[in-house]
C-alpha cells in the first residue's frame, strides 16, 4: 500500500448499494460482533457517523461523530487483522483510536502494534447464543420460555410464521406504525423504531432476512436479521404484547428456521445498551457468551 493511500482516502457514508462491496470483507473472519454486519452499519451509520473507504483491497471503516474520530481494524480478504492493522500508521498520526474490537481479537491487535490504552463497556457487549438451543428450547433452563411458547400455540392455534418479502412488506410497515402508536415510549425507543421503519422502507436493497408472525392472517410480531458465515444477527424484534408469548414464539420460530434450513450455528442478539430490564431479558435466554468489544489507542513509530 502506497504511503499516500490513506491520506487520500475518500470516506463516504454507507448506502445500501455499497454492501455488495463491503460484505465480502466480513466473511470468513469469525468476527461474530454486530459491528461487522450490514444492517448494524445501515441502521446506526447516522448516529455513529460510520463511513467507509477501500484502498488496495483493504476496507477501512471509521466513526466520525461528536465524540471524535475512531477506526475499526482495517480488513483485507483472506488475511488476518494483524497483517492489515499497521496500515493505520499511514495516516501520519502518532496515535490512532480504534473501536469495536471483539475480545477474541485483542491479543492479535496487541501482537501487531503498541497499545497505549484499552477499555470496554458492559453496556455495549453483544449477547451470543447457541442457535440449536434457541431453536429447541430444550432442557430445564428454558422451561419458562418453552411454556410461554406453548401457551401462545394453544391460545392462537391459527398462528403462522411467514418470510418477510416485498409482497407482504406493506403489512410489516402497517404493523410497525401501529406498534409505534401503541403507548408511551422513551426518546431512545422512538428513535429506534424510526430506524426499523427505515430498514423496512429499504428492504429490497438490503442483504436482510426476516419473518412475520401472524394470527388469523394479522401480523402480531416481526423480526429482521442477516446471516454472515454461520452467525445469525437479529437486529429487529417487535411484537404485540396483547398476544401472550408472541415475543418468545417469534424468537424460537425464527431461530428454528435459520438453524434447520440455513445452517446457523450462533445467534447474536446484540447489546443491552445498559438497560437493566433488557439485560435481564437477554440473560434469561442463557447466552453462551457475552462478547465484549474494546476501544484501543494505538501508537505508531513514524
Amino acid at each position: 500500500m502506497e504511503s499516500t493511500c490513506l491520506q487520500a482516502l475518500d470516506f463516504q457514508r454507507v448506502r445500501p448499494a455499497d454492501f455488495e462491496k463491503i460484505l465480502p470483507y466480513f466473511q470468513g473472519k469469525g468476527l461474530v460482533s454486530a459491528e461487522y454486519s450490514a444492517l448494524y452499519i445501515f441502521m446506526w451509520s447516522g448516529y455513529l457517523g460510520i463511513e467507509y473507504a477501500i484502498c488496495d483491497d483493504v476496507l477501512f471503516l471509521r466513526r466520525n461523530n461528536r465524540f471524535g474520530v475512531s477506526y475499526h481494524p482495517p480488513m483485507a480478504m483472506d488475511k488476518p487483522i494483524s497483517v492489515t492493522l499497521p496500515a493505520l500508521s499511514l495516516l501520519g498520526e502518532e496515535t490512532v483510536r480504534i473501536c469495536g474490537v471483539p475480545a477474541h481479537l485483542t491479543d492479535e491487535v496487541e501482537s501487531a502494534v503498541t497499545v497505549l490504552e484499552k477499555g470496554t463497556s458492559r453496556r455495549w457487549a453483544d449477547y451470543i447464543y447457541s442457535a440449536e438451543e434457541l431453536a429447541t428450547l430444550a432442557g430445564k433452563k428454558f422451561s419458562k420460555k418453552r411454556n410461554l411458547v406453548h401457551q401462545f400455540e394453544r391460545l392462537y392455534p391459527d398462528y403462522a410464521l411467514i418470510p418477510l418479502t416485498a409482497e407482504n412488506l406493506s403489512a410489516a410497515l402497517s404493523f410497525m406504525h401501529d406498534f409505534m402508536n401503541s403507548g408511551e415510549m422513551t426518546e431512545d425507543e422512538v428513535n429506534e423504531n424510526r430506524l426499523v421503519l427505515s430498514v423496512l422502507e429499504n428492504w429490497e436493497r438490503l442483504p436482510a432476512i426476516g419473518a412475520l408472525l401472524t394470527v388469523g392472517g394479522a401480523v402480531v410480531a416481526l423480526t429482521v436479521g442477516e446471516i454472515v458465515d454461520d452467525v445469525l444477527y437479529v437486529h429487529i424484534e417487535k411484537a404485540n404484547r396483547e398476544y401472550k408469548g408472541a415475543y418468545q414464539a417469534i424468537n424460537r420460530l425464527f431461530a428454528r428456521e435459520c438453524y434447520e434450513k440455513m445452517g446457523v450455528r450462533l445467534i447474536n442478539r446484540e447489546d443491552d445498551t445498559g438497560d437493566e430490564g433488557l439485560r435481564q431479558a437477554k440473560l434469561s435466554y442463557n447466552p453462551v457468551d457475552i462478547l465484549h468489544k474494546y476501544h484501543m489507542v494505538l501508537k505508531f513509530d513514524l
